[in-house]
């Protein structure tokens, strides 16, 4: 009697090896996110500093302008003084102050700029380790170029003006692709900025069916909002996270009335949306609660979006 045949299993293929980049950008992010004490206990105030909490806006691209400015008016200068040494010899000096103070912005931009892209992933972390890149290069670029206007007693250099080009040549590729993070890939935007909002109060959920110190998920005017009652008190907030668009409903409830984002650690007071730790900048909307009909109500607060 001839044995049934038992069905090979064909072998599994072997995953494609990660890209390169991807490699690079796991093991970046790692170290900044030990050097900036992301995974630090609240109030991680290095790394919230770094983000722009205690501004309401991110602060890199605050930084930014410095060097940006500083090297393009450098250029100009530059050109000046390459058309006629004589006529415009202070350009040449200007050119090496207006160097080096786009230097020292540029290295504040880049600590900032690498504490921001520590919490990105997919897409936008490619796109931001090469804005990253080039923004180093052309940074290393300048220093070369401020070296070489060091060497001449008054900053003229043709070499180093020559370098400073070619280093702001890589600033704007760098400055296109910071572009496109945000107004493309939607990187560091206030992901609650269009939630609507209703004029009249909305009924959420029976107040009986409301445990003290848990996180709840409603929905008001089709916004998901997390909801809290703490003692007597009842409070709410957008369920999603400005930062990112993480669900605030499934994140850690600290302190009492304190929310912490599962996704990246930003934290928010549940009462009035303000954010106590990064990476996030921008309040979470917060809604005013009531009970009325044994119903929990909940309106968007308007006054302070």
């Amino acid at each position: 009697m001839t044995s049934p045949t038992v069905p090979q299993t064909p072998p599994v293929p072997p995953l494609p090896p990660q890209p390169l980049v991807e490699r690079l950008s796991d093991g970046a992010q790692r170290v900044i996110q030990v050097a900036v004490g992301s995974n630090q206990k609240p109030p991680r105030t290095l790394k919230t500093l770094l983000n722009g909490t205690l501004l309401g806006h991110p602060l890199h691209p605050v930084i930014t302008d410095v060097p940006v400015g500083g090297w393009l008016i450098a250029a100009i200068f530059d050109i000046l003084w390459l058309i006629s040494h004589t006529t415009f010899a202070w350009a040449a000096r200007g050119a090496v102050l207006l160097v080096l103070i786009g230097i020292i912005g540029a290295l504040v931009a880049i600590v900032t700029g690498l504490t921001d892209w520590s919490d990105t992933y997919g897409s936008e972390r490619t796109t931001g380790f090469y804005h990253g890149s080039l923004n180093i290069a052309a940074t290393i670029i300048y220093i070369i170029s401020f070296v070489l206007r060091l060497q001449q007693a008054a900053g003229d250099s043709v070499l180093a003006a020559i370098i400073g080009f070619i280093g702001l040549a890589v600033v704007v590729v760098g400055a296109y692709l910071g572009g496109a993070l945000v107004f493309t890939q939607g990187t560091g935007v206030n992901h609650t900025a269009w939630e609507p909002a209703s004029d009249d109060y909305e009924a959420v959920m029976p107040v009986e069916q409301v445990e003290e110190n848990k996180l709840y998920r409603v929905t008001a005017a089709g916004v998901p909002v997390v909801l809290l009652r703490h003692g007597l008190q009842f409070c709410a907030l957008s369920a999603t996270c400005p930062h990112a668009g993480g669900p605030l409903d499934e994140g850690e409830l600290q302190a009492g009335d304190v929310v912490q984002c599962p996704w990246h650690g930003s934290r928010f007071r549940m009462c009035d949306g303000y954010v106590l730790t990064g990476p996030a900048t921008a309040k979470a909307p917060h809604y005013d609660v009531r009970v009325h009909n044994d119903m929990v109500e909940v309106k968007r607060v308007m006054s302070e979006q």
